[in-house]
């Protein structure tokens, strides 16, 4: 054996080298990986400027401490307030942040109008800071606090570019704060200029609404300042460009404000910055006082109705619903329960006309109370969930993938019931089509609910507008459009009983009505296909796995209910009814590569070799501030009416070619599944449901196009914005 002592040192010194050379790289790898983990307090963009800075170099647990994400803007160039005003969109802020420490909401600085020709933007030029108050739990540990924000904004002069930054630093944490001499005057400046919680104790405001906007009447001590200017919290209401005068009203003085250009959507409260003349700028001198007069403040004031106004707006609105629910009936939506409705009054059970009349009454009067009870039942729980904060809009019930699925299996148990295959009664009774025999009543309520959630997602003519006015009204005048509008949908089946002589046109029962029960049953059936195409499109391939397990299921249950043997039968069908039940449920997911993933890839300015874009507001804002106009398709998968449109006009290589011709950018939003910025921007056009066209121009509001599209109507459209459009072939 060889002797190997003499090799032992050298092998040690090796050893003790080959381990520190390990621990200096892994010491440089997680110094770089800190760094990483780390980023700085200051990022550089080709426009911005951006710093997290804190008010306290030593913050208390316990106690609240501010951030402040500040900005320096290169000249021309701006970012937004809270409400844009035209354009754009405004900074937005998310926080990581380390348990027992919490951010708060944006104080935003008092705005300045930002004209750009014929729009006015609201913003901040140069520099500003956006200060957030940063919560520290009482148990936080004392020690440095890691605090890291992604910051996003849009940039704008007379392009509009996206812009982010990732940020962070270390907040020391003690018992005791103790602030930051190089950020005070920092935040002390940012303060000044945050508007005032209230108006001066002094003066007294009110609001009122009138013809084509809002007047603010306000009593002040003194002679007024000489001039005021209101920026509204919220987007969509008023018209930035518009010219805002404070002239005298006897005793007061009077502000006008006009409503956006895209009305129905009535003010229900004024809420906002009221800013003085001179704020910003030095201060003003008037009789009442520069300490009131030069501070801005926020109002949030009740809107009054004008004397006469609101009946008016409420009856148009009304007679907008009742037209809207009548011209529903014609509409692709209904096609899946026309023939429900039909076969309800071709009944061979009354040959008899005076007893066929007479049933034919009870039935129209029963569908109308169903078809009105659904829209004000689905109303109120829309009405309930805006209340709880959700954004949402008619036709959300489709925007289910359980209720989806649950519809495509209920219509395809329905279609084999016309078939004559599937029995539903026997569930219940034991002789086939006992249920409907012994509930009529019953039976016709709930075929009007059935064509209420199958045809309400869809919107007809003058519909869409009365929805977008109801929504704008209190509580109880919405239900009162809703029920107007439930009233349209069930007035030709109402009709009837009005007018029974008309019943004398109908054929007289016979053999032939099986045949045509049978034949009915095939808009059903494609109407399961259609809705299994929208649930692929709302969470992918995956949902034709349950579904069709569903549709097993309920051909499975079709033959249990056809078995001599009660007892198989009865047990047979309770476990078919559970697996159907069970694959409704199922799809209730998240998408796999449906809609939210193709709205998820929606990236602000155009791809190339698309035709269509996927809308988002960043798309929309940076496609409105090039010189372009800009359309956009608000549709859905579950709405008829949109893909109906789809195909037979906006697929349509001349209609293409027309779009071309104007250099119009085309955006579509897909509310196939819920999305609140979808439904935002439908309140802001005054709609509240699917399928909306709006046409932005490039400078302007957006036009509205009719919910039944044609070549004709978009040509009309470009000409007002493009006359060198050609006429309509």
């Amino acid at each position: 054996m060889p002797n190997l002592l003499p090799f032992a040192r050298p092998c040690r010194y090796l050893l003790l080298w080959v381990a520190l050379v390990a621990a200096l790289r892994a010491a440089s790898v997680g110094a770089a990986d800190t760094a990483l983990a780390q980023p700085a307090a200051t990022a550089r963009t080709p426009h911005v400027e951006i710093s997290l800075v804190a008010e306290d170099a030593v913050a208390q647990a316990g106690g609240p401490t501010w951030l402040g994400l500040h900005f320096r803007i290169r000249p021309g160039w701006h970012i937004y307030w809270r409400n844009p005003g035209d354009s754009g969109y405004p900074p937005s802020f998310t926080w990581k942040l380390p348990t027992g420490a919490r951010a708060g909401e944006i104080a935003w600085p008092t705005p300045a109008r930002l004209p750009a020709g014929p729009l006015t933007n609201f913003g901040y030029k140069n520099e500003v800071m956006l200060s957030v108050p940063l919560v520290l739990s009482g148990d936080a540990r004392s020690g440095s606090l890691p605090v890291r924000v992604e910051a996003h904004w849009l940039v704008c002069e007379e392009v509009c570019i996206p812009e982010s930054a990732s940020l962070g630093r270390d907040l020391v944490v003690a018992d005791s704060a103790r602030p930051d001499p190089a950020t005070a005057a920092l935040f002390a400046a940012a303060r000044q200029r945050w508007p005032a919680a209230a108006p001066p104790a002094d003066w007294e405001l009110r609001a009122e609404a009138e013809a084509g906007g809002v007047a603010l009447h306000l009593r002040v001590p003194g002679s007024a300042p000489s001039g005021l200017q209101f920026f509204p919290f919220a987007e969509g209401l008023m018209q930035p460009a518009a010219e805002q005068t404070l002239q005298r009203d006897g005793d007061d003085y009077r502000l006008r404000l006009s409503n956006a250009e895209v009305p129905l959507a009535p003010w229900q409260r004024l809420h906002g910055v009221l800013v003085p003349a001179g704020h910003g700028s030095g201060p003003e001198r008037a009789e009442v006082g520069a300490e009131r007069t030069a501070r801005a403040f926020v109002i949030d004031l009740p809107i009054a109705a004008a004397a006469g106004a609101a009946p008016v707006s409420l009856l148009a609105a009304m007679l907008l619903a009742l037209v809207g629910g009548v011209l529903l009936n014609l509409m692709p939506c209904v096609l899946p329960v026309l023939s429900i409705k039909l076969l309800a009054l071709l009944k061979p059970e009354a040959p008899a006309s005076v007893e066929r009349t007479r049933d034919a009454r009870n039935h129209a009067l029963l569908y109308g109370l169903g078809v009105v009870g659904s829209f004000l039942l689905l109303a109120a729980l829309l009405i309930g969930l805006k209340a709880a904060g959700h954004a949402l809009g008619w036709g959300f019930q489709l925007q289910s993938p359980t209720l989806v699925s649950a519809l495509a299996l209920l219509f395809f148990a329905l279609g084999l019931s016309l078939s004559g295959a599937l029995p539903i009664a026997t569930l219940a009774q034991d002789v086939p089509g006992a249920w409907r025999l012994r509930h009529p009543r019953l039976d016709a309520v709930a075929s009007g609910g059935l064509a209420v959630l199958v045809a309400s997602p869809c919107t007809a003519p003058f519909m869409g507008a009365a929805l977008g006015a109801a929504f704008a009204l209190p509580p109880v005048q919405t239900l009162l459009v809703f029920a107007a509008l439930g009233g349209g949908m069930a007035l030709p089946v109402a009709l009837l009983v009005r007018y029974p002589a008309w019943l004398r046109w109908l054929p007289r029962p016979g053999a032939w009505m099986e045949r045509l029960r049978q034949l009915l049953a095939l808009p059903l059936y494609a109407t399961v296909v259609w809705l299994a195409w929208v649930l692929v499109e709302q969470i992918g391939p995956d949902a034709i796995v349950p579904l069709g397990a569903g549709l097993v299921a309920v051909a499975a249950l079709a033959w249990c209910l056809h078995l001599r043997d009660e007892h198989w039968r009865r047990a047979g069908a309770l476990v078919c009814a559970a697996a159907v039940i069970t694959c409704a449920i199922a799809p209730a997911g998240k998408p796999s590569g449906g809609a939210e993933g193709k709205l998820a890839d929606a990236l602000p300015g155009p791809r190339a070799g698309e035709r269509w874009q996927p809308w988002s507001p960043e798309a929309l804002a940076v496609a409105r501030a090039g010189p372009a106009p800009v359309f956009v398709d608000f549709t859905a998968a579950w709405c008829v009416t949109c893909q109906v449109n789809k195909r037979l006009v906006l697929a349509r290589e001349d209609v293409a070619a027309d779009f071309a011709a104007a250099g119009v950018v085309l955006l579509r939003a897909d509310w196939t599944r819920h999305d609140p910025r979808i439904s935002t921007e439908l309140g802001r056009l005054g709609r509240s449901g699917v399928p909306v066209y709006a046409l932005y121009p490039p400078h302007g509001a957006p036009l509205l196009l009719p919910e039944i599209l044609s070549r004709g109507s978009i040509q009309d459209a470009l000409r007002r914005i493009a006359p060198a459009v050609s006429a309509p072939s």
